[in-house]
């Protein structure tokens, strides 16, 4: 390791401040445990002392061990970057695996394969493949946080409890999710401040400022401030907004989005979970409820039984048709601001609106494509490398990544003005992680049936959810014999 190359991460890591990542428990009538909207004080994060956090990891030189991570061909720029200059987050990254390389004398590398969707299904059969024939290559998985699970049930990852250095009461480990995916003392998949992607995941709602101020909007920022900013208020808004127009070409709309996460975020917007834990800890279904009911008609009034709103064929066309100033509102990952910024486009970010005012605080989900992590079996022989440099990698994230990349890039660069980086604030402090979300490719899809029945122009949510549910049951069932057999 060049000491130019050390000293330029040691360097980064003096110059960074701190912010705290989390998300929110929650019970199926109830909110996360928060002061109420109108009396937060939004937009105050602690930036300081972060990069001096010490791990309480040992010191120990592994004498060149190679560190492997098998990820997605899709998400590289998250671990193991072999040069500076390509992006600031490339820099970030190349930076932080530095300082570990140089502190415990191992050398980080990334295994890429084809995993997004699409092709998910591939890097999911690389890894059954590879563990089931001894041909492992990689220590660790970073993978797809929506299809990583199916692999659970197959005995191919070990429990992160039996990883040595591994701990997982630390800031930098994201601590609901922590608490969500551990069953019967088991957790199979982790994830925190190691993963960048997570961050850019949170979800909130873009709006155009220029048609906002010529509709002649209020403060959409201080509505938020003063806990208002429910969806019956987005669709008052909208309704203001509006301006007739019978060409297609040339019509503004108040509301674009595809029909799949766009739609999913709202169950989480609206606390409404998927699976809740009984007094044993153990997961079942709660979204079949008369919330959930209510709830779908909004949506579907707005999606389905209005001229608001303009259908896009995916997230990546609802960024466009928005950035062209198009359309009022966009729900959307907060690292698509990225995109927007490449179009003429006057826009800021709000949290989701609240299901309405007895809601206390605005809740947001992740989008389902963050990378989880987890230790195959294979690699039971090599645990305390794995747990060391794992923990360390994340630790010096939290001290060294997540600050400047929240910093310097989520709020300056994929937002245009100061308020909507006090917004971004209120989206990560009301971020939701919820068993049955995460693992819903896994059962069947029963965390989809919200936007299933929004592309079937249904509002019966009941009856779709009663024809599945047995097979939800046992696919359920057969997940959990993992955590408890």
């Amino acid at each position: 390791m060049e000491m130019k190359r050390f000293l330029a991460g040691a360097l980064l890591v003096l110059m960074l401040v701190s912010v705290l990542c989390a998300c929110n428990p929650t019970d199926p009538n109830g909110d996360a445990s928060k002061a109420d909207g109108s009396d937060a004080s939004y937009g105050e994060v602690d930036f300081n002392d972060r990069a001096n956090v010490k791990d309480g990891l040992p010191e120990k030189n592994w004498a060149g061990k190679t560190y492997t991570i098998l990820q997605r061909t899709e998400t590289e720029y998250e671990f193991g970057v072999e040069e500076m200059g390509v992006s600031t987050v490339n820099d970030l990254i190349y930076e932080r695996d530095a300082v570990v390389e140089e502190r415990f004398g191992v050398k980080i590398v990334s295994k890429p394969v084809n995993g997004g969707w699409g092709v998910h299904e591939d890097f999911i059969d690389y890894v059954r493949d590879t563990v089931a024939s001894g041909t492992v290559d990689y220590d660790v998985v970073a993978g797809y946080a929506a299809i990583i699970p199916t692999l659970i049930a197959e005995g191919v990852f070990i429990d992160w409890n039996e990883v040595p250095y591994i701990d997982l009461e630390r800031e930098w480990w994201s601590q609901d999710l922590v608490d969500e995916l551990t069953i019967n003392g088991k957790l199979y998949l982790l994830s925190g401040d190691i993963s960048l992607k997570f961050w850019e995941s949170m979800q909130g709602m873009f709006f155009n400022k220029t048609l906002a101020e010529n509709a002649g909007i209020e403060d959409l920022y201080q509505v938020v401030r003063d806990g208002d900013w429910t969806f019956d208020t987005m669709m008052e808004v909208i309704r203001e907004a509006n301006v007739e127009d019978d060409n297609p070409e040339t019509k503004i709309y108040g509301y674009v989005s595809g029909l799949t996460t766009q739609v999913d975020v709202y169950q989480d917007a609206f606390n409404i979970p998927v699976t809740t834990k009984d007094a044993d800890g153990k997961p079942y279904f709660t979204v079949n409820q008369e919330k959930t009911y209510n709830a779908l008609q909004k949506v579907y009034d707005l999606i389905c039984g209005s001229t608001y709103f303009y259908k896009a064929e995916d997230q990546a066309k609802s960024l466009e048709f928005f950035g062209q100033n198009r359309a009022l509102f966009m729900p959307n990952q907060l690292g698509d601001g990225s995109v927007l910024n490449t179009y003429e486009c006057n826009f800021g970010i709000l949290p989701m609106p609240k299901y309405d005012e007895e809601q206390e605080n605005y809740h947001s989900t992740c989008r389902d494509d963050y990378s989880l992590m987890a230790v195959p079996i294979t690699s039971s022989n090599n645990l305390e490398f794995i747990g060391m440099i794992t923990e360390a990698l994340c630790a010096q994230s939290y001290r060294a990544v997540v600050p400047q990349w929240y910093t310097v890039i989520l709020q300056n660069r994929y937002t245009k003005d100061e308020d909507s980086i006090e917004m971004i604030e209120i989206i990560r402090e009301g971020i939701l992680c919820n068993f049955g979300y995460i693992h819903s490719y896994a059962l069947d899809w029963p965390a989809h049936q919200f936007n299933i029945c929004i592309n079937n122009n249904s509002t019966d949510f009941a009856s779709l959810w009663e024809s599945k549910e047995n097979t939800f049951n046992d696919n359920l069932d057969d997940l959990l014999d993992a955590y408890f057999d």
